[in-house]
Order: C-alpha cells, then sequence, then structure tokens
C-alpha cells in the first residue's frame, strides 16, 4: 500500500503532515505486523463484511482449528498466506512445573484456509507460564516472518517454513504478565521492545538476516510496559513511538536514541496517531495523553495538546478515526473521545465487546470492534450508530483482528477464522 494511497483514504486534511512509515513494499491489502500497515489499526479496505454468525455461517469463509495449541497473537496477512504462531497447550501440572512448552509459526492458505506449514521453533530457557508463550504478533516483509515468543526467543522464518535464525535473548526478565510487545521492522532491522522493571529493560536492533544485536539501548527509568511501538514519518524523519511507563517517546529507529518525549506515567497500551497527534493510554484511571511529535527534547510544556489523568480502559489499544479516538474503556463499554480536545463525545454499553481485542478503522468510516466472540460495527460520527452485532460463537482471546482483501481475520482460542462477504 502506497503512503499516497492511504493518505487519500483516510481523509488526509486531518493528518497534517504526518505520514505512515512503510513497513517495505507491502502490496495492497497487506497486513504485516501487530494492527496492520500502520501499526495503529487503519486500514485503506472498504466494503468489509458487515455481518456474520457463527452458528448459521453466515459470511465465514473458513474456520481452521487450533486444538491442542494456546497464544494470544494475532494474525498477520502477506498476500495469500496467513501466518500466526502458537504454543503447545499445556496441563496444569506442566505449567506448575515451569516446562517450557513447543513454540510454532503456521501458515495458512487466506482463499481456503488450508494449511501450508507449520514450523516448530525451539523453546527458549525462560518460563512464562499463564498461557502466554505466544502473544507477540509477528511481522512480516514479504521475505521471511519474524517471530518473538514468551520464553524470550527470537526467530525468522522463510515463506517456504524454513528456519533462517534463531536466538535467545538473555534474561533475567521481570515481566507483568510476561513478554507481550510485538517486533517492529525498520529496514534491515527487527527492533525489540521489553520495558520491565528494576531498570533491566532494553530496546534492541537485530540484524534481520542474522538475528544479530546491531544496537541497544538500555531502559533503565522505566517500568514494566506491554505496548508495542509504532513507526510514524513526522515531516520527513521516520520516528519510533514507544509509550512507557513513565513517558510518552519518540525515538529514532535507526539506534533507538530520543528525539523526543513527555512525562506521564502508567501506559501500557500501543498509541494511536491521526490528525497530525500521538494519542496514548493505558486506562486503569490512569493518564492519557495527546501529544503533538514534532518537537526535540522534553516536550511536556510545548507539545502536549491535552491530558486525562484518570481514564478508564483495559488491555485494547485505541484507534483513531477522522476527528474522533474510539476505545474500550472495560469488558462490554466503549468510548469516544473528541480528538482535538479529549472531552467525551459518547460512551456506550455493548454487551460482550472484548476488553482484549483493538479495534481497527477502514477507509469507508466505520470502526470494527471485532472478536471471535461478540463484534461490533460502528459509523464513525459524532453520535453512537451501530451499524451491525455480530457473534462469532468462538471463544475469544486476546488477539486482534487482521484485514487484508476484502476479508477479516479473526483468532479464537479453538480456531482461526476467516469473514468474507458475498
Amino acid at each position: 500500500m502506497s503512503r499516497g494511497t492511504l493518505s487519500k483514504v483516510l481523509a488526509m486534511p486531518v493528518w497534517a503532515g504526518i505520514v505512515l512509515a512503510a513497513f517495505g513494499p507491502c502490496l495492497a491489502g497487506d497486513w504485516p505486523g501487530w494492527r496492520g500497515p500502520t501499526g495503529a489499526g487503519q486500514t485503506d479496505e472498504k466494503d468489509l463484511p458487515l455481518e456474520w454468525d457463527g452458528k448459521t455461517g453466515r459470511n465465514v469463509l473458513w474456520r481452521a482449528s487450533l486444538e491442542g495449541t494456546t497464544g494470544h497473537s494475532s494474525p498477520i496477512v502477506w498476500g495469500d498466506r496467513v501466518f500466526l504462531t502458537t504454543a503447545a497447550r499445556q496441563t496444569r501440572e506442566e505449567e506448575s512445573a515451569k516446562q517450557v512448552p513447543e513454540h510454532h509459526l503456521a501458515c495458512y492458505q487466506a482463499s481456503d484456509g488450508k494449511l501450508l506449514w507449520r514450523t516448530s521453533i525451539a523453546p527458549g530457557k525462560e518460563p512464562a507460564g499463564y498461557a502466554i508463550y505466544a502473544v507477540p504478533t509477528p511481522a512480516t516483509d514479504g521475505k521471511a516472518v519474524y517471530a518473538w515468543f514468551g520464553s524470550a526467543v527470537m526467530a525468522a522464518v522463510d515463506f517456504d517454513g524454513k528456519v533462517l535464525w534463531r536466538v535467545e535473548r538473555p534474561g533475567p526478565f521481570r515481566l507483568n504478565p510476561g513478554i507481550c510487545s510485538s517486533p517492529v521492522l525498520y529496514r534491515d532491522t527487527v527492533i525489540l521492545l521489553c520495558d520491565q522493571g528494576r531498570g533491566e529493560g532494553f530496546l534492541q536492533g537485530l540484524d534481520k538476516k542474522t538475528g544479530e544485536v546491531r544496537w541497544e539501548q538500555k531502559r533503565k527509568d522505566v517500568s514494566y510496559s506491554n505496548a508495542a511501538p509504532c513507526l510514524l514519518d513526522v515531516q520527513g524523519r521516520t520516528q519510533l513511538i514507544l509509550v512507557a511507563s513513565n513517558a510518552v517517546q519518540g525515538l529514532d529507529p535507526a539506534d533507538g536514541k530520543p528525539i523526543w518525549w513527555c512525562k506521564a506515567r502508567g501506559f501500557g497500551q500501543s498509541p494511536a496517531f491521526g490528525g497530525g497527534l500521538v494519542y496514548a493510554d493505558k486506562g486503569c484511571n490512569e493518564t492519557a495523553v495527546c501529544v503533538d511529535p514534532t518537537g526535540q527534547g522534553d516536550v511536556t510544556a510545548t507539545h502536549v495538546k491535552w491530558q486525562i489523568d484518570k481514564s478508564p480502559g483495559d488491555y485494547a489499544s485505541p484507534v483513531i478515526a477522522g476527528r474522533y479516538v474510539y476505545k474500550t474503556c472495560k469488558e462490554g463499554l466503549i468510548s469516544c473521545l473528541d480528538l482535538a480536545t479529549g472531552k467525551e463525545v459518547f460512551s456506550a454499553e455493548l454487551e460482550g465487546v472484548s476488553k482484549l481485542a483493538s479495534p481497527f478503522a477502514t477507509a469507508d468510516g466505520r470502526v470494527y470492534f471485532a472478536s471471535a466472540g461478540k463484534s461490533y460495527v460502528l459509523r464513525v460520527g459524532p453520535k453512537l450508530d451501530v451499524l451491525a452485532a455480530n457473534d462469532l460463537r468462538g471463544e475469544a482471546n486476546g488477539s486482534s483482528p487482521a484485514v487484508s482483501g476484502g476479508r477479516i481475520f479473526l483468532r479464537g482460542n479453538k480456531a482461526l477464522y476467516c469473514l468474507a462477504g458475498k
């Protein structure tokens, strides 16, 4: 997807000179990493399925079994291939004994759900527990898939399922609940963020070809954060946007050095961006902040547009659509904020809406709060306008949707689903 195309479909008067940093030469409709080509849940797709039903099979194109595995990572899509990380499901005894299960990267055919290959990746030595060994979403550049697992092992796998390299990151790891942040690709580098307690966090740039560490920045002044970073092109310069436990930061993705930062505490969700602004929010009645990313150094007093001291929320990351910020406050409750002021436009109870799955916004003015359980499609605007309420009747988990080629891909606890209209 070209930058020009994305600029048009997202009604770019609101983007005010900020364009999305490309993952690489993405094909139209690819979803190459966590929250898609933008890293913030925005897509140029239109006319996606509006209604679906797991009981009748309406608009459910296929279902691929995930029996015997676990994980909360989101699917990614490149061309006619869907990639997903999993870990072998454990017994309580195995988990209590801190045994580390087998890890996998699976590849499915997007058109019919056929399993093309499933590669086993030897796990690392870090016991994660809580069935969260496959939480980070993988990333692809169309040549290889880069997968980061909860046992602190990172691997690159080609499109035929061959492991190109595998590396383990040394601990100790002091995280809550475990390794959750997804890798980001920048040029010839895989960027890994691991903010954690006791000043032992790190940001690393790994060589795509070998997995060797090209550069590293210690993260001594932050505690744990599960948020994945995003890439932005700000006035011709690419920035890596991080939401840390005590700040929002814009870093140089070439070496991890800071460009700007603003002080604010309590971040754990991935950032959203639109209208020339970055929005970061942890929820849990802690801070939310909206900042202009064009500054240098400490911009707390100069570039913060507004701040909410006590912002409700849970695990799902927000999304910006037009002049509005959409977010999940808790299971079954969403809210809409005015991007310019931070004032609440509306809040609404939507029964069963997931507190884990992050929403996405489309080019034709829709916001999808979608999961393998109950889902809602809203029309973007100043009032609650529910276009559809759907129930896939799968077992929803922490995975967020992927969108590609007019289809929606949703992961449940027992299956991967593909939704497509007639």
